[in-house]
């Protein structure tokens, strides 16, 4: 049986009173947002991702108090297959204008409300007046019967008591991962409702059971993603929870932990499982192929957390490089639904959970690409362009989600470009209108007693870069870019932020910036544009599992002033924030980072310095009694003043992890691709005599 969506669309006291009356009593609810009646399940509206992972017979989504579009794509995934959606919307002709905390997010500080856009509840508002299976009610009609309808539950007569042969297909998958060779990962990937992460905790359910895993590690973007794995794990193989992180079933141990304890753990496991990797960072998973020598990932294609998509073309080239005999595990058959289910396609199509970059039969002459601003209101009207423009950024960045969409549309403060060839586009970038604010707010930002919303990149130069005045000037900082997969490396990114740079410069602002999870490709392409490093992030970002890194382009004399003074900043305080708060960023970012800074670089080398180093070289003066002299050397190399030479070249790296960032000789023998300390060291010895020479 297909799912039902019931939209009430009135003021929020009817919505809520009817809603509540109509409710069977005894149903499966959960309610997200304000005004749940007695007895049934409520979330907070900004805590609906508790819902991830149920599986019930109504969802309720009050909208009165803000509709947040990943809010949907998580309801809408719950909802059993028979099942209704109902959403509680303003009138109709009301919607778009009526207060909203979740737009306010996108709206910075220095903008109003009446500033941001209602674009995106408008074309909400159309894709439901347009989908016929969506039932629309208000005050003056009749009240619909929410009874849900029976769940037309596949028959569970295969092995393991799986729903589908696609399931079954992913259990032996995983369960192959264990019992085969190592280094053999599992890839699953499915849209939701298909039962990937039901196959996971089966299989190790599986696995326990028979006594070939006794360690099993789950983890996944949060807790509340892996409980499912964890709940199926227990009931394939009759384990006891022991509290929400962990599953006991017999002497076997599935455990929950966080992805970054899992990247560094030294404690082997029989398994790990990663599910919804596509809300993980791609360096990251990286980090967890290499610890990992048994591992099974799976990924939602379309979800609102993260694209499978942009998991697939960012991942996979490290797949193939690091584990060439992994396997691929398509989930095609739903199981928590009917197959064409109306709910399923009616909000892919509106959070354009399944957008793709347009497809080219023929790659275009990229001189021929037009660069050019976009209004947002020419996407509201251009559904095509609208989907090609969300699916090049749902391939180009992991976690693309529906709120990202409303920002796209909405925000007051964003700048759009496009690259449009004949078949359609093929690059964009986002970029956010910053600064400008007073003097005294200013010196507060700098002061670090206010953070005004939506000032990213003036309130880091303040804080980080020590310019109390780089608030007041106006910037543009891009927020987003993406290339077609197949034109990529084809200078149209350069063209992209050029046009930003252009636009800036017509704005008056003083500076173009960006922040992003810094790896060494990303350093390298941004310096290539002109900007340079001001700032880097003392912890790594959530979001991208790197230390964020933060680069601009001076576009006036004014602007100019405050890059060079962050860099010279950034380039004298290398030492001490590699000593300590950057010990463990990769001496090869460190590189590109502090070379892209150009800043002064530090002091030259003095006469004692010269012979001490000349006596670690050359002699065997004690590592210990010359690491004042190798500290000054590395901070030259690193920032540039110093360029390597003969054997120096590729030591760089294991120079700045061992003496600026204190790492152990084990590692920086493995930098050195040698067996111990004593090989290191001649190595560095040998190094360190090149350069001088």
């Amino acid at each position: 049986m297909t799912r039902r969506t019931v939209v009430f669309a009135g003021p929020a006291d009817w919505g809520r009173t009817v809603a509540a009356r109509q409710l069977p009593a005894h149903a499966d609810v959960r309610w997200i947002g304000e005004g749940a009646p007695a007895g049934v399940v409520s979330h907070a509206a900004d805590a609906f991702r508790q819902v991830l992972g149920a599986t019930v017979d109504i969802v309720v989504l009050d909208a009165h108090a803000g509709f947040d579009p990943d809010a949907l794509g998580a309801a809408a995934g719950s909802v059993r297959g028979g099942g209704l959606l109902v959403l509680l919307v303003p009138p109709w002709t009301e919607w778009s204008d009526h207060p909203d905390p979740v737009l306010n997010r996108l709206i910075p500080a220095g903008y109003l409300r009446r500033d941001a856009a209602g674009r995106f509840v408008t074309r909400l508002i159309a894709q439901l007046a347009a989908t016929p299976d969506v039932e629309r009610i208000a005050p003056d009609d009749a009240l619909p019967d929410l009874t849900p309808g029976p769940w037309p539950a596949a028959e569970r007569g295969l092995p393991y008591g799986c729903w589908s042969d696609d399931q079954r297909q992913a259990v032996e998958a995983v369960m192959r991962v264990v019992t085969g060779h190592r280094r053999r990962p599992v890839v699953l990937r499915a849209d939701r409702g298909r039962g990937k992460s039901a196959a996971l905790g089966i299989a190790i359910g599986e696995l326990a059971r028979q006594g070939r895993v006794q360690r099993v590690w789950v983890t996944a973007p949060r807790l509340q993603a892996a409980e499912p794995v964890l709940r199926h794990a227990a009931a394939q193989a009759q384990g006891e929870a022991d509290g929400r992180r962990a599953v006991v079933i017999g002497t076997a141990r599935v455990e929950y932990r966080e992805a970054e304890t899992l990247a560094t753990t030294k404690t082997p496991a029989d398994l790990v499982v990663i599910d919804e990797a596509a809300g993980l960072p791609v360096a990251l998973l990286g980090r967890l192929l290499a610890a990992a020598p048994r591992v099974a990932f799976a990924t939602t294609v379309h979800g609102y957390e993260g694209s499978g998509r942009g998991f697939e073309l960012r991942f996979q080239p490290i797949l193939e490089r690091r584990a060439p005999q992994w396997r691929a595990v398509a989930l095609k058959t739903p199981v928590r639904w009917a197959s064409g289910d109306p709910l399923e396609a009616w909000v892919s199509r509106a959070l354009c959970l399944d957008a793709e970059p347009v497809s080219l039969t023929a790659l275009p002459d990229v001189a021929a690409v037009r660069v050019a601003r976009y209004d947002p209101d020419t996407l509201l009207t251009d559904e095509r362009r609208l989907r090609q423009v969300f699916g090049l950024l749902i391939a180009a960045h992991y976690r693309t989600r529906p709120l990202d969409l409303r920002q796209l549309l909405d925000a007051p403060n964003v700048e759009l470009f496009l690259a449009v060839a004949a078949q359609g586009v093929v690059g964009v970038v986002l970029a956010a209108r910053e600064g400008g604010l007073e003097p005294g707010l200013a010196r507060e930002v700098w002061a670090g007693r206010r953070r005004p919303q939506g000032h990213l990149l003036p309130q880091i130069l303040a804080t980080h870069a020590g310019l109390e005045t780089a608030p007041t000037g106006r910037a543009l900082r891009i927020l987003r870019i993406a290339v077609h997969p197949e034109l990529r490396r084809c200078g149209l990114g350069a063209r992209l932020v050029e046009a930003v740079l252009n636009e800036g410069k017509r704005r008056g602002c003083a500076l173009v910036g960006t922040s992003f999870g810094a790896t060494p490709e990303l350093v390298r392409f941004w310096a290539a544009c002109g900007l340079e490093t001001v700032a880097i992030g003392a912890r790594r970002d959530p979001a991208s599992g790197e230390h964020s890194a933060v680069m601009a382009q001076g576009l006036d004399r004014t602007g100019a002033g405050w890059v060079q003074a962050g860099g010279d900043r950034l380039g004298q305080a290398a030492p001490a924030l590699l000593g300590e708060p950057l010990r463990c960023l990769e001496p090869e970012v460190a590189m590109e980072l502090f070379a892209a800074a150009r800043s002064g670089g530090g002091v030259a080398l003095r006469d004692w310095q010269r012979r001490e180093l000349a006596g670690f070289a050359h002699a065997q003066r004690d590592y210990a009694v010359a690491l004042p002299a190798l500290q000054v050397l590395a901070g030259l190399l690193l920032t540039g003043a110093v360029s390597a030479v003969g054997r120096m070249r590729g030591c760089e790296p294991a120079l700045i992890g061992k003496v600026l960032q204190h790492r152990e000789w084990a590692e920086t023998a493995e930098w050195l691709g040698v067996s111990g300390r004593r090989q290191a060291l001649a190595r560095l010895r040998a190094a360190v005599a090149d350069l001088l020479e």
